[in-house]
């Protein structure tokens, strides 16, 4: 055996991957739910599924997966050390002699994708089929937060839409990638993104709106424009990569002039858990004890960019039905 400074032995390791995630999660104040033959699914959780073997999850939404120690990491916030006690119900101690080999998976630096030679495929795709407006997004592809990245493997080449989050500095540590077409469910997360950095745009009022998405929060720019009420530029935005709140955090920290939150998450209409507006809740109660005061906004339907497609199309066909009158 090879000495590791996590002063734990084979046998308590062999413990810990053999404690039931189930039991684990449930006693560190996660609520699951049947969901199929195979799965539980934990409430308010986006979408957050473990196995009912207890030997593992995954998150449907940010694609993560995993085993006990990574849960724990994930969702705990706890590092290696930690993450063990916490499973074990100990305390590590001092040198014992034989200590169990911990090999964590080397963290690849941070690198966004290749751009591609033009950005007409995300353009056509974010003002065509999303309906964004053109003014708002050409704004973030001159930022370098919106780009059309290029990825060749030996399957193809293929182009996604890129959305950039930056540091306080304006060095770039978070890139989702999305699908270019309205029926694609591809959406990752570029390794060792950082989601304390979420996609955003700074406004100057003191107003910040908190989103699950980039779109979404192009959408409600987009909404605002048509509306006119408003200017579009004024109020702060950011997007949190799913249910997550660290983005929000990091924002804050840096913007200490946010005194109102306006949480905008999705809409699960029809279903009897609504996460998104649950999450928000929860959020806002938190935030409301740090001093801010806290608002939900909630989409007509699932979400702002639904919200917008349907404004749109309903401008479009009132047009239509006024020239046709016209003509008559």
């Amino acid at each position: 055996m090879i000495e590791n400074k996590y002063p734990f032995t084979e046998e308590q390791m062999q413990e810990v991957f053999e404690t039931s995630l189930v039991d684990f999660a449930i006693r560190n104040g996660f609520k699951l739910k049947e969901s199929d033959s195979k799965t539980f699914k934990a409430e308010n959780m986006g979408g957050l599924f473990i196995f009912k073997n207890g030997r593992g999850f995954y998150h449907f939404t940010t694609g993560k997966k995993g085993n006990i120690l990574d849960f724990a990491k994930e969702y705990l916030g706890l590092d290696f050390k930690q993450a063990v006690e916490s499973i074990l119900g100990v305390r590590a101690y001092g040198n014992i002699g034989s200590f169990y080999v911990h090999k964590e998976k080397e963290k690849k630096p941070f690198e966004l994708p290749k751009k591609a030679e033009n950005f007409n495929r995300v353009i056509a795709y974010l003002v065509s089929t999303r309906k964004l407006d053109r003014e708002i997004v050409n704004y973030f592809i001159n930022q370098g937060k919106i780009y059309q990245s290029k990825e060749e493997d030996k399957k193809g080449i293929f182009y996604n839409c890129a959305f950039v989050g930056y540091d306080e500095n304006n060095v770039a540590k978070y890139c989702s990638l999305r699908g270019l077409s309205s029926n694609s469910n591809f959406r990752k997360d570029i390794e060792s993104s950082d989601k304390n950095y979420g996609f955003c745009f700074n406004g100057v009022s003191k107003n910040l709106y908190v989103f699950e998405s980039p779109i979404d929060l192009i959408s409600h720019m987009t909404l605002f424009k048509i509306d006119g009420k408003v200017d579009w530029k004024q109020d702060n935005r950011v997007s949190c990569g799913g249910l997550f709140n660290m983005a929000i955090d990091t924002y804050l920290k840096n913007n200490k002039n946010i005194e109102n939150i306006i949480f905008c998450f999705d809409n699960d209409v029809g279903k009897k858990e609504n996460y998104g507006q649950d999450k928000a809740i929860e959020f806002g109660k938190m935030y409301k004890e740090l001093g801010y005061k806290c608002y939900l906004q909630k989409p007509k339907n699932k979400d702002f960019n639904e919200d917008l497609i349907q404004k749109i199309t309903q401008q479009q066909n009132l047009k239509e039905d006024i020239e046709d009158e016209f003509e008559r």
